[in-house]
């Protein structure tokens, strides 16, 4: 089982270490990557979504209830974040962005590796998953972010409504259920985009860590990387097993509670004037974490 996890997680990190690496010798200097974390979160992220709802066929109960966990899980995890942040700081500021680390579901990482583990046929379970918990993840993220920014509530509600991350899931939902996304015409030119996005979304991630971001404030980051790589598969892998889902359900409900905080976050803290430092800070721990726990995670899902 150990030969399989490592042979099956390495490829993934590898490519997230090659970020890292592309972008510290200075191969592809710092800035550049803002424009890049930006074509992510507003072009290639929504596509990868926006193919993968859009495409899926959901196969009825299990879906419903991979749906209906993915919900609850999330609004578990922004409660637990808020008692959190609470006890870790009486700023908003400082609780925004360990909702968004908490609940954004990393979907590209955690359907990488599960896809890598299980094979391709996870990925309809997958985009049962991401119906609920990329929306409520994508929706508390940027709301947080805004109205934690100074950003009325009115002008916070608006800003979650157009999050391209957002819309990609809602239309790919409806696309879905309408048949749209059966029309290849309509939907070619976006999967395509989609289907390039994942080892870009990868490198970015690597190229996005930022270890001097981690001094200071380590009582927060703590919290945050604990949160979210080791109380969310806790969280997400227990709900599995209470409602009913096992084998490579179960697995990939706990990988992706086990996954790291989602690169996308950093772009929309940035974007909000919010705690982007602090933020990239998170996304840098949580991904060391990960590193652990994610094949802990797999493994004992995969022993069950």
């Amino acid at each position: 089982m150990t030969q399989v996890i490592i042979s099956a997680f390495l490829p993934v990190f590898a490519i997230i270490a090659l970020g890292y690496g592309v972008r510290a010798l200075g191969y592809i200097p710092r800035e550049h990557w803002r424009g890049v974390n930006a074509l992510n979160h507003r072009l290639l992220l929504p596509s990868f979504l926006f193919s993968l709802l859009a495409q899926a066929r959901f196969d009825g109960a299990n879906s419903l209830t991979l749906a209906g966990v993915s919900a609850l899980g999330s609004v578990l995890m922004i409660a637990l974040a808020l008692l959190l942040g609470r006890l870790v700081s009486n700023s908003g500021r400082i609780t925004a962005p360990m909702i968004a680390s908490a609940v954004m579901w990393n979907i590209v990482l955690s359907l990488a590796l599960a896809e890598r583990l299980l094979g391709d046929a996870i990925a309809s379970a997958g985009a049962a998953v991401s119906a609920t918990g990329v929306i409520i993840g994508a929706a508390a993220s940027v709301a947080g972010f805004a109205l934690t920014s100074g950003r009325g509530l009115q002008a916070a509600l608006m800003k979650t409504a157009k999050d391209p991350v957002v819309l990609a899931c809602v239309f790919g939902l409806l696309a879905n259920l309408s048949g749209l996304g059966r029309v290849s015409v309509l939907v070619g030119p976006i999967e395509m985009i989609g289907a390039g996005s994942m080892a870009v979304i990868l490198l970015s991630m690597g190229a996005g860590l930022d270890f001097k971001a981690l001094k200071g404030r380590l009582t927060v980051l703590l919290s945050a990387a604990v949160l979210r790589t080791c109380i969310g598969p806790v969280v997400y892998l227990g709900l599995a097993l209470a409602f009913g889902l096992t084998g490579d359900l179960a697995v990939l409900m706990a990988i992706a509670g086990a996954a790291p905080a989602a690169a996308f976050i950093y772009a929309v803290a940035a974007d909000c004037d919010g705690e982007a430092g602090l933020t990239a800070g998170m996304i840098t721990l949580t991904v060391l974490t990960s590193l652990i726990n994610l094949p802990v995670a797999a493994a004992v899902a995969l022993s069950l």
